[in-house]
């Protein structure tokens, strides 16, 4: 067995006759584990600024639309977030991706309170509450509606994420028995190409007063709702919803 002799500063192995720095051995050692350690914590930690920022962006942003609509500019949205143009354009190439960043923030926030706040377990009612809500939104803020849709006018697909929960709801409906037909593709392309038609018929000041609650309605009859139950629904929650 190896022995050693100590001292200070050098420890010495005897059947060896090598000697050693003990002290620079133990410093060089202790600086290779923390740039380890560095290496390994700060790409999460890096990802957590980065994703701390754009959220920043993203807030300052919808305050700004929602005072200027879409004449906002880059210099409005970094001064409210308090941030540099640099930094503005490490996450976005320019405006037009901002706004379109803002569009997909504001649908899937409105689409996950409605699921929150909705807990009828009628997956028809569900979706009554969330179609009534976007298309009132566009009525109550027509800038708002015009940057959803060009949003959809930008984008070749409705992302996963913004129709997830419209596809859980007719998922639930066709399987409770409630909707003749489900999430599949021609059902999602019909519903959506129903509300986005509606959004811009309210930006463009051609709904009558009523719009919302007839679009519902037309809807769920489309979904196999009958007439008659799908009017009841549709009023019931624009009665409840305003």
């Amino acid at each position: 067995m190896t022995t050693f002799i100590t001292s200070a500063e050098t420890h010495c192995y005897i059947n060896s006759g090598t000697c050693v720095n003990i002290d620079n051995i133990l410093i060089l050692r202790f600086n290779e584990a923390m740039s380890a350690s560095v290496l390994e914590e700060s790409p999460s930690r890096g990802h957590k600024k980065r994703e701390r920022t754009r959220r920043q962006l993203i807030a300052a942003g919808s305050a700004v639309l929602a005072e200027k609509g879409e004449a906002l500019t880059v210099s409005d949205v970094v001064a409210r977030a308090e941030v540099s143009s640099g930094t503005f354009y490490n996450y976005f190439d320019d405006r037009d991706e901002l706004i379109d960043a803002l569009a997909e923030h504001s649908i899937i926030s409105l689409a996950a309170e409605s699921a929150l706040e909705t807990t009828d377990q009628d997956p028809a009612r569900r979706f009554a509450v969330a179609t009534f809500r976007v298309l009132v939104r566009a009525t109550e803020d027509p800038d708002w509606g015009r940057v959803v849709l060009r949003l959809i006018d930008h984008r070749r697909s409705y992302s996963q994420e913004m129709g997830r929960h419209l596809r859980e709801d007719l998922a639930a409906g066709l399987r409770e028995g409630r909707f003749t037909s489900g999430d599949d593709e021609i059902t999602l392309d019909l519903q959506l190409g129903l509300i986005f038609m509606s959004l811009r018929r309210i930006v463009q000041g051609d709904a009558p007063p009523d719009h919302a609650e007839r679009v519902v309605e037309r809807a769920l009859t489309a979904l196999g709702i009958a007439k008659e139950e799908a009017r009841k629904l549709a009023a019931d929650v624009g009665s409840a919803e305003t």
